[in-house]
């Protein structure tokens, strides 16, 4: 049986998929590439999705929401050691307002839309509450 709780990086799918958070890193031209590539591609892609929302994509943009909130000096209480790493690439690097309104989006659909496959899953627990609570925590975190 897999990881499952009701935190941000308390399950598989948030567990591997912060092993793809890379540090940031200059171009050849000396210009830092866009640390936020990969937690946006994240947000976006459940952003873009009209179907149903699984499980994985909805747990992949919960976790690279807490990626945009920790850079905004709100991390979550116990941040995995790679979001640590990565944080401290950064170099003073902030996502824009933009960036920070489309995660709030992605979480807003991902915790109410009856589409949500995660939030039906979190509905069957006793713990929905809870979870309601982490994503609106959240939320609150990146404003």
């Amino acid at each position: 049986m897999g990881a499952w709780g009701h935190n941000s990086f308390e399950n598989d799918t948030a567990g591997d998929w912060i092993w793809g958070l890379k540090t940031a890193k200059k171009s050849l031209l000396g210009k830092v590439k866009s640390p936020f590539a990969y937690p946006m591609s994240a947000i976006d892609k459940l952003l873009k999705s009209d179907l149903y929302i699984d499980a994985p994509e909805g747990e992949e943009a919960i976790a690279a929401a807490e990626c945009l909130a920790a850079a905004q000096s709100n991390p979550p209480s116990d941040p995995p050691e790679e979001l640590e790493k990565w944080l401290a690439s950064l170099n003073g690097n902030r996502p824009d307002p933009e960036m920070l309104d489309r995660a709030k989006q992605a979480l807003l659909k991902v915790r109410n839309d009856e589409q949500s496959e995660i939030r039906e899953l979190w509905q069957e627990s006793e713990y929905f509450k809870e979870w309601q609570a982490s994503i609106d925590g959240l939320i609150t975190r990146l404003s």
